[in-house]
């Protein structure tokens, strides 16, 4: 059972990849590329990719790996 004030005591995971662990924003949305949007304007069904630059999530129904907001390959 846990008692009050553990979860002050809870030690973040160090090893992270994404960074939020240690914030507590929520990721951004960075939208779709420009040729998933020419696509299709709705995003259903596109592929979620993270941007560690941007710290946000950007979506593609292709296989590009460009950020559509700073440009950094992932």
């Amino acid at each position: 059972m846990s008692e009050p004030g553990d979860e002050k005591k809870l030690v973040p995971f160090p090893f992270s990849r994404s960074g939020l662990s240690r914030t507590r924003e929520a990721p951004r949305n960075l939208g779709l590329t420009e040729m998933s949007a020419k696509a299709e304007r709705s995003g259903r069904g596109a592929k979620g990719h993270w941007c560690s630059n941007c710290k946000g999530i950007w979506y593609s129904y292709f296989l590009e790996c460009e950020c559509p907001v700073c440009g950094r390959r992932g």
